[in-house]
């Protein structure tokens, strides 16, 4: 998904409408930041792994992380 195409759907919903991300195990969590991170391909290839990993490298692709994280005591020390 681009950025256009999240922008494209995003407005087809009402402006108080929460959105949110998957919980490190289960449940959901707010959207706290957008991180910018560069990407690869994976070469990992099971099902439990992500598309992409972290890269470095010159040609990788520019992406953004919708970043969410459990808002509690133990997080913030």
């Amino acid at each position: 998904m681009t950025a256009h195409d999240l922008i494209q759907q995003l407005q087809t919903l009402a402006s108080e409408t929460k959105v949110v991300v998957r919980g490190y195990e289960d449940g959901y969590n707010d959207i706290l930041k957008l991180r910018p991170v560069k990407k690869k391909l994976s070469e990992v290839q099971e099902w439990y792994y992500g598309e992409y990993d972290v890269s470095t490298e010159v040609d990788a692709m520019d992406a953004v992380e919708l970043f969410g994280d459990t808002k509690n005591e133990k997080n913030d020390l």
